[in-house]
């Protein structure tokens, strides 16, 4: 051997050892790492946010329902109101490998991301998506849309892979061989995508995210892809005919609200406690939503609940905890400072049309908005980022911040709202709009006056719902304005207003007992004026009205004679609306209000056939049209349609109108409602026609709106001529 060259010789028949390739290199260990240092990481956020352990008693497991388009319903019912299906199938299972998850704010879409990363972590044998990795798609910067998102992918995951080295000093390993690995794996279609935040990138960004991953669906290859976001738009880029491909393109799926049988392991006994169900009856979303939920969860399991009486004191219980365990060493002096700035910023925003609950394309606030003017030192925000002990409340991108649920921002708004000396002009100016109804019900809470003297503004102005609505709020209010408020709420219908059913028991002798005459007379004057008017009211209005003069109304309902009514001075302006031009568009109400004869006679009533057996009415009038929107409308200048979905036009017929509501209405017009024969013989004419046009030989398109021509909606009233019935009515 060659002193100055000491390799040894090869000989035949031996083979050169192999060079051992980097561990980073091999995609079974790349996975394992990642596998097991994420599992620690997301477990321990987790844990920090739930509690230790996943059962029903710390986590409630969302229940998804399908809201995919299903074709060939068996009828309209289920094509107008379809019913979703209960998604029991893991999701892994569902084709095509892209889901869309969409729910509000507060439902729980990140935490179950993370919980259902967590349980494919946990699983012995991977399968085929070995590695789940959530993302927030907040993080991009504004205007990256998704070119930064795999530079950002790659970094994320390299960092949880050489965590290794914590364990491993001795281990090196190369970014860029790792980067190449984390790369094959996203060819071959082996990752879990659980993208969340959407709905906080910009409305151009949101739009490319989701026609590159949705709609076009190749930049994440063969990959399966869950994105969450809650219900937004995407802006002035996406036409009807992109969105329409990205439903075809992807599993659409909801989280369903939260049931009583999952509440009541969570809760515990917090949810016998007759106070905090009062409470809730008021606001089904606290009972529904979980970051709500977990508010009364926290105050019972840290012995907070004792001073609770109302919402706003869950709130405010709530958010000092929190911020105190966050900061220890604030004082209580720290709290109210922030809370002030927070207030004064989301009252702000609101006055600006600003409001998180109705936002669907332009999402969040700039952070430009959170300087607050005027105070020395901003307590919510240092160095550009919301300090930590604000983020139970809120959440941010690198240039974006919002609640974490609309109720947070209209807490504070009302608590803003407190503050401003010009408070009642600011009451009475949206009292009766439904975007500040939530915040207007917790300034009930914090209003700088007795409760008595802000319900009288609610009465004077008309606003009978959100008085209802904030009793729960009130602090001392007086029996006679419980009274008239039940009284003026107790005909709403059970099913929409169940926090109103009890005020059916209030008698309106109780009611005319406990306030004073005079005022009542002045305020019943002022809910019938036009300027003040809900129709939805009325009903009690008039009620108690004649009932200051010895008459019961409900007699006159059941007899259908009114005339005494018509006596009574304090309605006569009212009544005579219909034909004052001053008040109304007399040529609307004539052309919506035309009447047709039916001529006297019997007939021929459901199945009576036998002359002996037939019905004889007398001469009468009844309208040739089904109520228009347009005429209801001039009874009612503030009416706005419930179901604009299904009748939005002036020709349209109105909906969602109850029976005590029709029948003021029908009072105000100068008539009465039919009466089930008079309807019917109007319908069907004398000889028992099975449809007004005829017999069934006619049930076809150009006669009717029914299920077999698929509209899906309302039409005018007067548009099919050939359904017409023989007294000539529509």
């Amino acid at each position: 051997m060659n002193k100055k060259n000491s390799a040894p010789i090869t000989r035949s028949g031996e083979r050169l050892p192999k060079r051992q390739a980097p561990r980073e290199a091999s995609p079974e260990w790349v996975i394992e790492m990642y596998r097991k240092h994420q599992l620690a990481l997301v477990t321990a956020e987790l844990d920090e946010s739930l509690g230790f352990g996943r059962d029903a008693e710390n986590y409630i497991d969302p229940v998804f329902l399908d809201v995919n388009p299903v074709q060939f319903r068996q009828s309209l019912q289920e094509k107008i109101f379809p019913v979703p299906r209960v998604i029991r199938e893991d999701l892994l299972d569902i084709s095509p490998n892209k889901i869309m998850l969409e729910a509000g704010s507060g439902k729980g879409k990140t935490t179950f991301l993370k919980v259902y990363q967590e349980r494919l972590l946990e699983m012995a044998h991977p399968g085929e998506y070995p590695l789940p990795v959530y993302f927030n798609l907040g993080r991009f910067p504004e205007g990256a849309r998704f070119s930064r998102f795999f530079e950002l992918f790659y970094r994320d995951i390299i960092d949880v892979v050489k965590m290794e080295i914590e364990e491993q000093p001795d281990l090196v390993i190369d970014d860029t061989i790792l980067g190449k690995t984390i790369q094959s794996l996203v060819f071959e279609g082996r990752v879990l995508f659980l993208l969340d935040g959407l709905d906080l990138l910009q409305p151009e960004d949101r739009f490319q995210v989701y026609y590159e991953v949705i709609v076009e669906g190749e930049a994440l290859q063969d990959n399966f892809t869950i994105v969450a976001s809650r219900p937004v738009k995407f802006g002035p880029l996406a036409t009807s005919s992109i969105i329409r491909r990205g439903e075809h393109a992807c599993f659409r799926m909801v989280i369903q609200p939260i049931s009583e049988e999952e509440r009541k392991p969570y809760l515990g006994k917090t949810a016998l406690k007759s106070h905090i169900s009062k409470v809730c009856s008021y606001s089904p979303e606290f009972l529904e939503t979980p970051i709500l939920l977990k508010m009364v969860r926290t105050l019972t399991m840290n012995d907070l609940l004792g001073n609770v009486k109302t919402r706003s004191d869950i709130y405010i219980e709530y958010f000092k905890f929190e911020l105190y365990e966050e900061n220890p060493d604030a004082g209580e002096n720290f709290a109210q400072q922030a809370f002030d700035q927070l207030s004064r910023i989301a009252f702000r925003l609101f006055t600006e049309g600003r409001y998180h609950r109705f936002e669907d394309v332009e999402t969040g606030f700039d952070k430009k908005s959170m300087l607050v003017e005027g105070d020395a030192e901003n307590l919510l925000m240092q160095d550009g980022r919301i300090v930590s002990c604000m983020e139970h409340i809120l959440q941010q991108t690198e240039t974006r911040w919002e609640f974490r649920h609309p109720s947070f921002q209209e807490f504070f708004a009302a608590r803003g709202l407190a503050l401003q000396p010009n408070w009642e002009d600011i009451v009475r100016k949206y009292c009766r709009n439904k975007k500040w109804e939530e915040t207007l019900r917790f300034f009930s809470h914090f209003a700088p006056v007795s409760s008595d003297e802000l319900y009288d503004l609610y009465l004077e102005e008309g606003a009978l719902f959100l008085a209802g609505n904030s009793l729960s709020e009130a602090h001392n209010l007086s029996e006679s304005r419980r009274l008239l408020v039940g009284q003026f709420l107790k005909y709403q219908c059970k099913e929409e207003f169940p926090q109103f059913s009890r005020n059916r028991l209030i008698n309106v002798s109780a009611v005319l007992e406990k306030v004073d005459s005079d005022y009542l007379k002045q305020l019943l004057g002022q809910l019938l004026s036009r300027e003040k008017r809900d129709s939805r009211i009325l009903f009690g209005v008039v009620e108690l009205l004649l009932a200051q003069h010895g008459l019961d109304f409900m007699e006159m309902v059941d007899s259908q004679d009114f005339a005494s009514a018509l006596e009574v001075e304090e309605l006569h302006d009212f009544l005579g609306e219909h034909k004052n031009p001053d008040m109304v568009d007399v040529a609307t109400v004539n052309k919506w209000g035309e009447m047709v004869t039916v001529s006297a006679g019997k007939f021929i009533y459901q199945m009576d056939e036998d002359e002996d057996d037939q019905v004889d009415l007398r001469e009468y009038a009844i309208m040739k049209y089904p109520v228009t929107n347009a005429l209801y409308a001039e009874y009612d200048p503030n009416f706005e349609k419930p179901h604009p979905r299904f009748s939005v036009k002036n020709n349209q017929p109105v909906v969602g109108i109850n029976y005590f509501e029709a029948t003021i209405f029908a009072l105000w017009l100068g008539r009465r409602l039919p009466l089930e024969k008079e309807w019917e013989k109007a319908a069907r004419g004398v000889d028992g026609n099975p449809f007004p046009w005829g017999d069934a030989m006619g049930y076809q398109a150009g006669y009717t709106n029914t299920c077999d021509f698929m509209q899906g909606k309302t039409n005018a009233v007067n548009k099919y001529e050939n359904g017409v019935s023989p007294c000539g009515c529509f």
